[in-house]
């Protein structure tokens, strides 16, 4: 992953500026937070709801070079399905900042389900939107004097128009699905010559299964494989249970990175609102890092609108499911 390093924040950006490993931000919630990934996500869940996640790499972290070094992401998504239109639309704004540069995002996903002879669905996706990019020169400290990026002064940024595309299957209680986000792969230079940051083609291939142990307990285990280029990889994996539809408790591990303690409740008497959080501890190159993350978010579900958003579902003791 791309996140500030201790000892070599002074080698992020290299004479040809070029970087290949993980460019989209990352989220311990993934399972809650599917949309960021692959599109075909849109449209999912029952009704609408709208999800807020701020999370902070390595909490505490201070560079040794430049000050106040510890990345934060924050994200603001909206997903509702249309039932009218037996279609799925998504929304998410995501702001992913890295000491002296900076990523933002906006982007629209439509989903369209097809079903299948033998029962199960296939829903494909595509999002749309648009890739900004920002650095701020004067915050960057070069080793090598003649670097190119040395050349640059004061805060430049650029957008670029970004796109996506995604499936997933589902039969069951078993679903998986495969994306790649950053088609177009755009490339910033920042307005600079000598300076090219091209955004990679993302890959992300998902699974998982619910098992119901009973009307009130079910346990779900993920996993989400990331690949960027198909030259590199990692992969997270998680399993979450959950009680009478209300608690939520659950343990997740980021390849040679963290593991990871995910908790969550539902606040409201209607349980319309759900606050989540996770504790990464860092188990990867802890000489370079601080020894923990976190990651707080808040799920909102609205009441469906009829026709637009499906039927309302009212759960009585006797009926669960």
């Amino acid at each position: 992953m791309i996140r500030t390093l201790r000892y070599t924040l002074v080698l992020l950006i290299t004479s040809t500026f070029s970087i290949f490993a993980q460019q989209d931000a990352q989220f311990t919630q993934y399972m809650y937070n599917q949309l960021y990934y692959n599109p075909a996500f849109a449209g999912s869940g029952e009704g609408s709801s709208l999800t807020a996640i701020h999370r902070s790499q390595w909490f505490g972290y201070d560079g040794s070079v430049n000050q106040g070094g510890a990345p934060n992401t924050q994200l603001i998504s909206y997903n509702a399905k249309l039932e009218k239109f037996k279609t799925g639309l998504g929304l998410y704004i995501s702001n992913d900042n890295l000491g002296p540069s900076n990523n933002f995002q906006v982007q629209t996903a439509l989903s369209r389900n097809i079903n299948l002879p033998d029962g199960s669905i296939l829903t494909v996706g595509i999002n749309l939107g648009f890739f900004s990019s920002a650095i701020n020169f004067d915050d960057i400290i070069v080793v090598n004097p003649g670097d190119p990026i040395s050349n640059g002064t004061g805060k430049e940024s650029q957008i670029r128009p970004d796109f996506g595309a995604g499936i997933i299957y589902r039969k069951g209680k078993f679903f998986g699905g495969f994306s790649s986000n950053h088609l177009l792969q755009p490339k910033f230079d920042f307005g600079e010559s000598q300076v090219s940051n091209q955004l990679n083609r993302h890959y992300y291939l998902t699974m998982g299964y619910d098992y119901s142990l009973s009307p009130q307990i079910k346990i779900t285990p993920t996993v989400l494989l990331k690949s960027v280029s198909l030259n590199t990889y990692n992969i997270d994996v998680s399993v979450i249970g959950e009680y009478n539809n209300n608690l939520r408790a659950g343990l997740a591990y980021r390849q040679s990175e963290s593991a990871s303690l995910i908790l969550g409740y539902k606040i409201l008497s209607d349980r319309s609102l759900t606050l989540a959080y996770a504790f990464d501890f860092v188990v990867g190159n802890r000489q370079s890092k601080e020894p923990t993350s976190q990651e707080l978010m808040l799920i909102y579900n609205f009441k469906s609108v009829p026709g637009i958003a499906g039927r309302r579902i009212i759960r009585t003791p006797r009926f669960r499911y």
